[in-house]
């Protein structure tokens, strides 16, 4: 058998083989969704037509208050802030940080960063928790750590949906109270701050959530695999 030939034959059976995957295996399709919220609920809407989503790697934010805004990195699992390319402040490295949002998730007045982070508990089981850090002191710390959360937080993002003048905290978490980090079955949700913590306004159905993103006149944006 001649070399083109046998190659012809690898390539013939190569295609069978990939013909004869199982369907579970061939990607999802997907389409965007969109919410509009007012004060009590969210519903969806058509979504603006180019929105895209990217994990949070790098942002910039003024926590300090001097006009100077400081960097923030997210580098894999871990947080960090630089003022003028000089570390201040680093994660714990028992935190998995798999979010990120940048603003005044606290309604004070000054800016801060709000993470979603994955810690072990006192038995070494990962739990979810949102963390307010910001600038007092003289020092970069933890201003506020909430309490491990029912439903693990994977997305966030802080906006103000309802035009009331307050950025909101909108959640894409797990849809099943006690799932770990991997899983895709999630809800979205939005909260709002209540003085020490954040209290629900409204939770959609369980769906196959991911992307979450902001669009004009902050439409919450999502990508549902169907």
């Amino acid at each position: 058998m001649s070399i083109v030939r046998r190659l012809l034959l690898v390539v013939l059976l190569s295609l069978a083989v990939l013909g004869m995957a199982p369907l579970a295996h061939l990607p999802r399709p997907t389409q965007q969704v969109g919410f509009a919220c007012d004060r009590q609920a969210c519903r969806a809407v058509e979504p603006s037509v180019g929105v895209a989503s990217v994990p949070f790697t790098e942002g910039a934010i003024d926590l300090t208050g001097d006009g100077v805004p400081e960097t923030i990195l997210r580098e894999g699992e871990t947080l960090r802030v630089l003022q003028d390319d000089v570390e201040i402040w680093r994660s714990d490295p028992a935190w998995r940080v798999v979010d990120v949002a940048l603003g005044d998730p606290n309604d004070d007045g000054r800016y801060e960063i709000l993470a979603a982070l994955w810690k072990p508990d006192d038995t070494g089981v990962l739990t979810s928790h949102p963390f307010i850090i910001g600038y007092r002191g003289g020092a970069v710390k933890v201003i506020w750590g909430g309490s491990a959360v029912t439903h693990g937080i994977h997305e966030i993002t802080l906006a103000d949906v309802d035009d009331d003048g307050v950025e909101e905290l909108i959640v894409l978490e797990s849809a099943q109270p006690g799932d770990g980090p991997d899983v895709t079955e999630r809800t979205l949700s939005v909260w709002d701050w209540h003085g020490w913590g954040f209290n629900l306004r409204w939770r959609s159905e369980p769906g196959r959530y991911r992307n979450l993103s902001l669009a004009e006149d902050d439409i919450i944006v999502v990508t549902v695999e169907k």
